[in-house]
This record gives C-alpha cells, structure tokens and sequence, in this order.
C-alpha cells in the first residue's frame, strides 16, 4: 500500500468513518510495521494532542481485539505484543507531524493517477485545467493557500491550462525541476524510464529551473519551445518544435519529430498497455519521427519494423518482443 493510501486509511479510521475492509488492511499494514520495522508516515488530525493520538488508537485497537482472539494463549500474546508495537509507532509518528506545521495534512491533498491505457482531465480549484497521460500521477492541494499554487507530477506526463494569476504564481515540481508560471499552458514530460525531462510551452512564458541550482536563474520559455533537461546533466538544453507536436496525446494522437525509438516505444507501452521487451542491439540510438491517430498497435509496428528492420512476435498477452 503507497502511503498516500495508508493516509486516507488513518483518516477514516481515526473519524470513525471506515469500513469493515479498511479497518482490516489498516490492522494488516500494523502487523507489517511491527515485523520490518519499515518507515511509514501516517498523518493525524490537526491539532490533537499526543495524549488524544494515543487514546484514539487504544480505544479501536481495545475494541478490535476481540475480533482477532485466537484459541491459544501464547497465539493472543503475539498478536497483541505486534498490536501495541504498531500502535506506538503510529503515536511517535503521528507526534512528530503534528508538532511540524509546515507538513500539509493529508486531508488537504488529492492523488489521481491515470492508468495505462487511458487519460484523464483534472480540474483544479482555481479554475485551472490538468490533463494526465497514461501512467501518470500528480498530487495537490484541495485549496491553493499562501502565495503559490504548486502541485507534484509524481510520476509522467501531464499538460497544464493554468488560470491567469499573477499574485499567485502557479508551480509545478516535477523530478529535479520546478517549473513556474503566472498563467499559461505548457506540456510535461517526466516519466521514470526516461532519461530526459522535457517541458514544450504552447502559450504564454514558462520558467524552468533546476531546483538543486537555486542560485541560477530560471530559464524562459516561450511559445513553440521546449527545454529539455537529461537527469544525468542537468543541464537545460532549448529548442524549436512544432505546435501539432505539443501534448497531442491529450487528443488521443501521438507525434514524435526526431525522437528517440526508444521513447517512442515507451509511448506505445504505456498508450496500449503492453510490455515491449526489446533484443535487437543497436535500437536504443535510433530515431524517428512519426504521426499516429488511433490504429491499432500490430499496424504500428509494421510500420515501425520495417522503417527500423526488426522484427516482432507476441509473446503473451501483455508482451511483445522485438529483434
């Protein structure tokens, strides 16, 4: 379980409000932490005290340990010694937030992710638009408070309509980069298995900056422009790309100007949900540019083999191999 989802499980928990299901994986992840020991961060709600943390635990641990009695003695004290570990843990933890106030509780955020296959449109509280490509996650706040808006692309792609505001400069925090502007729409681009991060302005100005060199200046971008920053570097290289090239995934289409055949295959992986295992050495240096609305992805690689010559097979239903 992500700890986003822990979160919301504490949250229900300690409101009352879970269910039968969630009060039962909450239990199973205790159990976990009191056998690794592993990190975990469990948000509480503002402004209880430590005394009020630990007497909320104890009462529903106290009222689920009937649920959970097991015939043999030494059996209960286990599971019990496993219980108060846990539920300590969550105290120390849910104390140590709730004397940082510069965490934002868990309750004032939102996770969406687009699965693969698929993309989503998020709109925002300040009237702003995000549409996520598939495989994508981006967190922020249910109210934009203080003097910016920032959001996190955790993971992907991501096209932004920010509204025009220019008391309140709109950030986005993706990989090593903070990207800001005061009102625009840009596209970007920083999933995992890529080595670059890319961010292409359609409207407006964008700076881009590399969040571990605060002391350089943010680099302006404008219209038809794209920077695009490898991680190994970080160094923020510019250029000219062609407006039908930014974000056409958002209207289901796909189009790659001297792009990476690599890349372009992690587009169909993700746009189809399939795994593409690739044997042919030689690939990870080729480019191509190509235009594709919806076919069907058999067509596109024939297409791709035979301006690339490799071959294809499927090797099951969620994998296609390349040589």
């Amino acid at each position: 379980m992500t700890q986003e989802y822990i979160r919301s499980l504490a949250r229900k928990f300690f409101d009352g409000t879970a269910t039968e299901e969630e009060k039962q994986l909450l239990h199973e992840w205790y159990d976990r932490l009191a056998d690794d020991q592993s990190p975990e961060t469990i948000v509480t709600p503002a402004g209880e005290s430590a005394d009020e943390i630990r007497d909320r635990m104890h009462a529903g641990l106290q009222n689920r340990r009937g649920q959970y009695m097991p015939a043999k003695r030494f059996g209960w004290i286990q599971r019990l010694t496993a219980w108060s570990s846990a539920a300590a843990a969550i105290v120390l933890v849910g104390f140590l937030l709730w004397t940082n106030e510069r965490k934002p509780a868990a309750s004032d955020l939102r996770l969406v992710a687009a699965p693969l296959g698929k993309t989503i449109r998020v709109n925002l509280p300040d009237g702003s638009h995000i549409w996520l490509n598939a495989g994508s996650t981006l967190s922020y706040p249910v109210a934009f408070k203080g003097k910016t808006r920032e959001v996190v692309l955790r993971e992907g792609q991501a096209f932004f309509d920010i509204a025009h505001d220019k008391t309140k400069p709109f950030i986005v925090h993706a990989k090593t980069l903070d990207i800001t502007v005061l009102g625009t729409s840009f596209d970007v681009k920083a999933y995992k298995n890529d080595p670059d991060i890319k961010v292409t302005v359609k409207t407006g100005k964008v700076g881009v900056q590399v969040r571990d060199k605060p002391e350089q200046p943010a680099l302006m971008l404008l219209p038809a422009e794209q920077a695009v920053v490898p991680e190994k570097t970080q160094k923020i290289h510019v250029s000219e790309i062609s407006k039908p090239a930014i974000a056409p995934w958002k209207d289901n289409r796909m189009v790659f100007e001297d792009e990476l055949l690599v890349e372009v295959l992690h587009a169909l992986e993700r746009k189809y949900n399939q795994h593409i295992l690739i044997e042919k050495p030689g690939l990870s240096t080729e480019k191509i540019s190509l235009t594709l609305d919806d076919q069907p992805m058999n067509d596109v690689l024939k297409v791709l083999g035979f301006s690339k010559n490799f071959n294809y097979s499927q090797l099951n239903d969620s994998t296609i191999v390349i040589r």
